[in-house]
């Protein structure tokens, strides 16, 4: 029986942008400004053990040569799509299961959850499906080729609702170009939010950027029978607004 989880805060009613803090933040964004943890190359390697190789889970620092070679395999055995902030991993794992004949990367940067997550997969015996609780920005560019990703979940991710930490949001232009970059032409970008405001900018800012069409609604379909993260059940049960979009790669 599922544990009971604690109530989803909803935050301010406005999202807010600071264009200096933007600008620096982008300005810093290839020294890794704003990585959640810092910078992964300083992590204490005793704070969070993961489960022991061969387990589909991996550190892009910590990993063996041995392990980094399976895992490249595995991402370019198969059609590839990846989840950018899994939670409790409630639509990832219903997804990877449905469709075995694709292969399937999820990022939760809370080692609890990912932890929690390991040990679903695990039991499911989900061989298309490997987890990491690094920082995504860091590894996807350090582990895949131009053109390599079928499919970006995003969805509802963390709006860092101070401006402070503005360079936390993923949701910035150097984020958006690698996006455009690691996905082939005809692949899709989804992402959902109910953060007031955060929707018209991630919007505004993928549509803004020549390798993307502008969003799709129709293509909704191909989802029809995905399962709802905790955060879109949250709102169904609330009755709080959410949004998709659906952006494809040029």
């Amino acid at each position: 029986m599922p544990q009971p989880r604690p109530p989803y805060r909803v935050g301010p009613s406005e999202f807010d942008i600071d264009p200096d803090r933007l600008e620096v933040a982008v300005a810093r964004y290839d020294q890794g400004k704003g990585l959640i943890g810092g910078n992964p190359e300083r992590r204490p390697r005793w704070l969070h053990p993961l489960p022991p190789e061969p387990a589909s889970v991996f550190r892009l620092l910590e990993s063996s040569p041995e392990h980094r070679q399976r895992l490249q395999t595995f991402l370019t055995a198969a059609p590839l799509e990846i989840e950018i902030g899994s939670a409790y991993g409630e639509f990832i794992l219903d997804w990877a299961a449905a469709h075995p004949e694709r292969h399937f990367l999820a990022f939760e940067v809370k080692w609890k959850l990912l932890a929690r997550l390991a040990k679903r997969s695990e039991r499911r015996g989900l061989a298309n499906l490997w987890l990491s609780d690094d920082d995504a920005r860091y590894d996807l560019p350090r582990l895949l080729a131009p053109g390599s990703v079928d499919v970006f979940h995003i969805l509802f991710p963390d709006p860092w609702w101070k401006p402070k930490h503005q360079a936390r949001r993923l949701f910035v232009p150097p984020f958006v170009d690698l996006l455009a970059q690691l996905l082939h032409p005809g692949g899709m970008l989804r992402v959902a939010t109910d953060v007031p405001g955060y929707g018209e900018v991630i919007q505004d800012l993928v549509e803004g950027h020549g390798a993307f069409t502008p969003t799709q609604p129709q293509l909704a379909a191909r989802f029809a029978g995905a399962t709802p993260t905790s955060r879109q059940a949250f709102c169904e049960e609330t009755g709080r607004p959410y949004t998709y979009y659906y952006f494809v790669r040029r």
